[in-house]
């Protein structure tokens, strides 16, 4: 038995959330599947591992090393203690009329009406 861990990162909501996996293998045994004993997400590596249950620091140094070998990019992770002020995007609120036929249909079914 042996411990296979995995990483990738993902955006969401315009953040980086790493994804992070423990997995146990079996090699001795051919054709059984691996088993995820831990799996962590979060926009912060050492939080995901946390949560993932990976508490070795050179499992972790590894895991970012594979990180940015495979994307080709640095991870920078902030210093504890640190505050890194990330400016706000200017977001255009999108609106939308609902048609007359859609709030009718659901006024009928009990919905309240979107456009008031």
């Amino acid at each position: 038995m042996e411990y296979l861990y995995t990483i990738h990162t993902k955006l969401v909501a315009d953040k980086i959330h790493f994804f992070v996996k423990k997995l146990m293998a079996f090699p001795e045994f051919n054709g059984l599947a691996d088993v995820v004993v831990g799996y962590g997400m979060h926009t912060d590596f050492e939080k995901a591992c946390n949560i993932s249950g990976i508490y070795d620091s050179t499992i972790r140094k590894q895991l970012l090393l594979d990180l940015e070998q495979r994307n080709q990019i640095k991870v920078a992770l902030p210093q504890p203690g640190i505050l890194i002020a990330m400016p706000q995007k200017n977001r255009e609120k999108h609106v939308f009329q609902i048609p007359a036929m859609v709030n009718r249909w659901l006024a009928q079914r009990g919905a309240a009406l979107f456009n008031f």
